[in-house]
């Protein structure tokens, strides 16, 4: 069965592992950017299943929050499934959360949206962490000596840290080792994090995780909003 899917990604940003079955133009600068992991994501689910988020040169700092909600919605209304795609360099330490793509695309994927009498209710959601220009993982996920793998949930935006280990009753226990808490099952985020690696080996699965998640979204604390 497919799914429209919406993804969201950082168009510009170059501290990512290149991906050399592509070849960057001028579009991307001639550098290798997360919209290359857009192409490959296309290539292997299908270019009709997928609409696609941010445009090179676009800025959203000067528009009004109703111009905003035309530009996103044609493209999110008819999707059931967001891909955030993480990236090294994603946040723009320049600008408020409010002020950039990757944010207000979760926080309209996360909305229930009404047009005329069709109401699309709250995507499915994945972030998939992209490897760095070295191949690394770290600067999004570690894993820890104690064998927990630890997100750094506090380095992405407010809207995916607060919608990320948000299930109501949780299911976590504290290590004496590391001095945190484990969460244990696959089912402790709505955002389910993943990395590209194990995303793009086995899609179809983490897909329908994910849809799985969306039946059960009242298990979740949601936040639907910038704070």
């Amino acid at each position: 069965m497919s799914h429209k899917i919406f993804v969201s990604y950082k168009y510009k940003d170059t501290n990512v592992e290149p991906l050399f079955e592509y070849s960057p133009g001028e579009d991307t600068g001639y550098y290798y950017t997360p919209r290359h992991y857009v192409d490959k994501i296309m290539d292997t689910i299908g270019a009709d299943n997928i609409y696609k988020g941010e445009k090179g040169g676009e800025d959203m700092s000067h528009l009004t929050d109703d111009t905003i909600d035309s530009k996103l919605k044609e493209k999110i209304f008819d999707s059931s499934i967001t891909i955030v795609l993480i990236s090294p360099s994603m946040f723009d330490r320049y600008k408020l959360e409010s002020e950039q793509w990757i944010p207000n695309e979760i926080i309209y994927s996360l909305r229930n949206k009404t047009r005329g009498e069709k109401t699309s209710k709250t995507n499915a959601m994945l972030a998939v962490v992209l490897p760095d220009t070295n191949g690394s993982y770290e600067y999004a996920v570690i894993q820890r000596e104690c064998g927990v793998t630890t997100w750094q949930t506090q380095t992405f935006f407010a809207i995916i840290n607060k919608n990320m280990f948000n299930k109501s009753a949780k299911n976590q226990t504290f290590c004496n080792s590391c001095y945190g808490y484990h969460h244990h099952g696959q089912d402790h985020s709505y955002i389910h994090p993943v990395k590209w690696s194990q995303f793009i080996a086995d899609h179809n699965s983490y897909i329908n995780h994910v849809l799985g998640l969306r039946e059960k979204m009242n298990e979740y604390d949601l936040t639907k909003e910038h704070k």
